[in-house]
């Protein structure tokens, strides 16, 4: 009997506290975090990414992201655009930068301050560029953003 009533007890604190959990889960950006979390996992970069150089849904977000935010600071503004509409979830990829990094990235040591932060080896940069050109040209990305980024990353 005093068993069943303590079960009972802390099945109903647990619910009791599950709206007010959620209630601060969305006041301090719970929701968003979920948000992010499920578009970087359902973007298809991510999965070309994680499926091909066997890292963490993540870790392959941040790193795109990275490298993205890089190339947004050094093309045109049509190339920007482009791109924009190339890559589905860009915000979220710029978002899994860890730290705050992604607002300072503008070149590749920065990029490799961010892969650092990942938890990757800045040398899979080398296998990251290859792998979002791939993506791009699969969405009929333009030969001059193509160019554009191939030269930004070297």
């Amino acid at each position: 009997m005093k068993k069943t009533l303590i079960l009972s007890t802390l099945a109903l604190s647990l619910t009791a506290a599950a709206p007010a959990n959620a209630f601060l889960s969305s006041l301090f950006g719970g929701d968003d975090a979920a948000k992010t979390e499920e578009a970087t996992a359902s973007n298809p970069l991510v999965g070309m990414l994680t499926e091909n150089l066997g890292i963490s849904a993540d870790q392959a977000a941040g790193g795109a992201g990275a490298l993205l935010a890089m190339a947004g600071n050094g093309l045109s503004s049509s190339e920007s655009s482009e791109l924009n509409s190339m890559v589905p979830g860009l915000e979220s990829l710029t978002g899994a930068i860890p730290g705050g990094l992604g607002s300072m990235i503008s070149n590749m040591d920065s990029v490799k301050t961010a892969f650092s932060a990942l938890g990757l080896d800045p040398a899979l940069i080398s296998q990251f560029t290859p792998l979002i050109t791939q993506y791009l040209t699969s969405q009929d990305a333009s030969s001059g953003l193509l160019d554009s980024l191939t030269s930004l990353w070297k």
